[in-house]
């Protein structure tokens, strides 16, 4: 997914702004204009990978007014009724640290074609659902401590409905598929197994096929934009599969 992160980032707010940290990558595509920094290969250690992160943030922020991190396969989107773009909202952002309305993006039912990544990728899965572990600060002005997996941070962060954030690992099944049969084989450190750091990379295909099934049984025609997002994140539970907002589905 790093070409089309690529173009819709440096849609956002210019390639020269792009820093992509390479673990080690046999090859990589054409990533025009952006900043390729390479880290050596080694095993998978999602403590080291967060260590890592947080330095080039902190690196960043001499530079920048605010840092934005990612995974490859995560899209933040600033409400379109609202803002213009990515720059316009930080520009403007509520607080020093964003926590994000994180939409993992799936098949509302079984059987889709596969996803044209070149297309409009929203208007073809327009469903997803609403969970707890996708609701990441990952905007923020001031350095931050994430925990591994990025899911959470010691700093206070404030959670604001106008910037969401659209993963599309599962927005594919058989591109999910062929990601799954590769992070499940890569070398995971003892210490990530143990603390069972990185589970949803090595588990089994049909465990991965039975949670989203089990999201498409959930599905509902209600928007996304209708639930109490407060009352999910703070109950740590997960909404079922609804709409996505029409006025988001021309932004990704």
């Amino acid at each position: 997914m790093l070409p089309l992160w690529v173009r819709y980032y440096g849609q956002q707010v210019g390639a020269e702004n792009l820093f992509i940290l390479d673990h080690g990558s046999d090859n990589l595509p054409e990533l025009p204009g952006c900043h390729v920094i390479p880290l050596r290969r080694t095993e998978l250690d999602e403590i080291d990978r967060c260590r890592q992160v947080q330095v080039f943030q902190k690196k960043l922020l001499r530079s920048y007014q605010s840092v934005l991190f990612t995974d490859c396969d995560e899209f933040l989107v600033a409400d379109p009724a609202r803002y213009t773009s990515l720059r316009d909202y930080a520009a403007h952002a509520p607080a020093a640290s964003v926590r994000c309305i994180g939409v993992d993006v799936m098949e509302c039912e079984p059987n889709l074609p596969p996803v044209q990544w070149d297309k409009p990728i929203l208007q073809q899965r327009p469903y997803g659902a609403v969970r707890i572990w996708s609701c990441k600060t990952l905007l923020s002005s001031v350095p931050l401590t994430w925990e591994p997996g990025f899911h959470k941070c010691k700093e206070p962060a404030m959670l604001d409905a106008a910037l969401w954030m659209f993963h599309l690992k599962y927005a594919d099944q058989s591109s999910v598929l062929e990601r799954l049969a590769c992070t499940r084989g890569l070398p995971w450190s003892a210490r990530a197994r143990t603390l069972h750091h990185g589970e949803s990379h090595r588990m089994p295909d049909q465990a991965l096929l039975d949670f989203i099934r089990a999201f498409q049984d959930s599905r509902s025609e209600c928007a996304l934009d209708t639930l109490d997002f407060v009352g999910i994140i703070k109950a740590g539970r997960e909404s079922n599969l609804c709409r996505i907002p029409d006025r988001f589905l021309e932004a990704l």
